[in-house]
């Protein structure tokens, strides 16, 4: 090298996208990954096969692209990979929109920025998971709803203070949905209803907090402003600085068109998304240790108590996710004993309202089985009243996916307050 001459610097290869949904599948015989944008910041879907895959799993935005020149040359047992083969692959990645880059982020801000400035949290999902037209959606609901009602659970008298129902498809929950919402059927409308839901796209957010009203193809909800106002300035920094993540979250939209079937669009909401706790398993014993997320809780659990049976808690979440699809290098029904086995102790858990039990499960675990809803359902167990710690299950499916040899699990359960079940009139707080 002469002499003053710099060596040139290997680049940096660009970040995976972490917003992004990948499902394994077959083309051709081959083990393909199909990678999904929610965003749709990527023009299409993405098939992801061959050496590609190889390198897909190495875009961690920490390693160079000589490091993976190195790492495919050791996979391959020293059979050689040039850079250049390299550089060209993780050019058509970016170029397919689904790594991290200066125009994928100038993309993303912009919709943030759009979607703050709305008033109103359209439905997102109107039209493509249920019908868009208000009669056809009317009747779409009324034919889950009877699905099981014959087999419906008679409950004891009294209030139902809080609801567990899933949020996978309705199609796929149909039956859970069904013995869900048919729990609150017949009974007095509540004035308010505060409602959790599994915020798939947060990242490192505990929640996600929005004061936009929800409209659905049955109306429009009145969120209450004051009252998430408030819960932000109790969590602080455990909420997300926009509301972002409501966008085209479907765990609150799909919970949302059942209780307007039930009660019309007059209740007050609370919409709360709830974050990924996996990165806090192993360092506390339940939800209300982690900082801010424990004031958030505390704010919750003094409203839920004083307001009595005017608010209805509904937590809109799946269970367990199993299979190639998430990760797993067994099929589901490998896993199905070993799932319907922690599932069970997680529901034991949720219906003696045992919050440290169920977050023991799940820990001793290493959340193995891809819970989604575990933030959720650690979050209901705080902040429900100590008379309202007793749940009922009204159904519960491990649903397979046969094309990707997947599978998830879900549960409806219903919470009574202990007076209620007794016979007894509820005491105000």
């Amino acid at each position: 090298m002469s002499a003053g001459k710099k060596p040139k610097e290997d680049p940096g290869a660009p970040r995976l996208r972490t917003d992004l949904e990948y499902v394994p599948v077959l083309h051709q015989g081959r083990r393909c990954l199909l990678v999904r944008d929610p965003l749709e910041l990527a023009p299409h879907p993405i098939l992801v096969q061959g050496e590609a895959l190889n390198v897909l799993g190495l875009l961690d935005g920490r390693r160079s692209l000589k490091d993976i020149q190195v790492i495919l040359v050791r996979q391959r047992d020293g059979l050689f990979v040039s850079a250049e083969d390299v550089a060209g692959l993780v050019a058509e990645l970016e170029k397919a929109g689904i790594l991290e880059s200066p125009r994928i982020e100038a993309r993303r801000n912009k919709l943030v920025e759009d979607y703050k400035a709305l008033e109103v949290r359209e439905a997102f999902h109107a039209g493509r998971a249920y019908p868009r037209d208000r009669k056809k959606l009317e009747d779409f609901i009324d034919g889950v709803l009877e699905s099981v009602k014959s087999a419906r659970p008679a409950l004891p008298a009294g209030p139902v203070r809080a609801l567990v129902a899933p949020h996978i498809d309705i199609e796929s929950g149909r039956r859970a949905y069904a013995s869900a919402y048919g729990a609150l059927s017949g009974l007095p409308p509540p004035r308010r209803v505060l409602l959790l839901g599994t915020g798939h796209g947060l990242g490192r957010d505990f929640f996600s907090l929005t004061i936009k009203d929800f409209e659905t193809p049955l109306g429009r909800v009145r969120t209450d402003r004051e009252a998430v106002e408030r819960l932000r300035a109790a969590a602080g920094p455990a909420a997300a600085p926009h509301d972002f993540g409501h966008r085209s979250e479907h765990a609150l939209e799909f919970q949302l068109i059942f209780l307007q079937r039930l009660y019309g669009s007059e209740f007050d909401l609370i919409p709360v998304l709830c974050g990924s706790f996996q990165e806090e398993l192993p360092l506390r014993r339940r939800a209300a240790e982690i900082p801010g997320v424990r004031d958030a809780l505390g704010h919750l659990k003094e409203l839920v108590a004083e307001t009595g049976p005017e608010t209805l808690v509904v937590a809109g979440v799946d269970l367990s996710h199993i299979g190639l699809k998430f990760g797993h290098e067994l099929s589901a029904s490998a896993m199905t004993a070993e799932t319907r086995r922690h599932d069970l102790k997680m529901i034991e858990a949720l219906c003696r309202g045992e919050a440290a039990a169920l977050w023991e499960e799940v820990r001793s675990t290493g959340d193995r089985f891809n819970v989604c809803g575990f933030s959720t359902l650690a979050c209901l167990l705080e902040i429900l009243p100590a008379s309202v710690l007793k749940g009922r299950v009204l159904d519960y499916d491990l649903r397979p996916e046969a094309a990707t040899r997947s599978a998830v699990s879900f549960v409806s359960l219903v919470f009574q307050a202990e007076e209620a079940r007794s016979g007894t009139k509820e005491k105000k707080r």
